[in-house]
């Protein structure tokens, strides 16, 4: 499975519409943790998810490096540009804070290398207004890992 992950605001979603409507079947995370019954009021129960998903080749949310993954893309972004977005969506300045604060610290990057290898963790940044350019990288990862099949 190719884990689609990064803070909020990275393009996570915007990227799986544009991988669906490119023919390369993209599910979310969270709707896939609703309809398996891994949540529990707001909270996604990681373990449960992982033993209990099956069949889905490319996912994407902010905790999908933490499943079983075969490689992990993670989107990033500027801080000025997160802060932007998020404060568009409207999060609190302390909720902005705190992701810029994940961001920074490469902890996504790290958790992911607890459970791959560094060849296996890609970073792309979507900074660029261009969510064409973005696609077309992350389906040459997507080839490159699947030994250039679609999906």
């Amino acid at each position: 499975m190719i884990c689609i992950t990064g803070i909020p605001g990275t393009g996570k979603s915007t990227l799986c519409l544009d991988l669906n409507r490119n023919g390369v079947t993209c599910r979310s995370a969270n709707d896939e943790a609703q309809r398996l019954g891994c949540v529990s009021g707001d909270v996604v129960d990681i373990d449960r998810l992982r033993s209990s998903i099956d069949g889905v080749n490319i996912i994407e949310g902010h905790y999908t490096h933490l499943l079983d993954c075969e490689c992990a893309i993670i989107l990033t972004a500027s801080e000025e540009t997160i802060r932007k977005r998020l404060l568009d969506r409207g999060y609190s300045r302390e909720k902005v804070e705190e992701n810029i604060g994940v961001m920074l610290s490469d902890s996504i990057y790290y958790e992911a290398l607890d459970r791959l290898p560094a060849g296996r963790i890609f970073t792309v940044s979507t900074d660029s207004e261009n969510e064409g350019a973005v696609l077309e990288r992350v389906k040459e990862i997507i080839s490159l890992i699947r030994g250039n099949n679609k999906s």
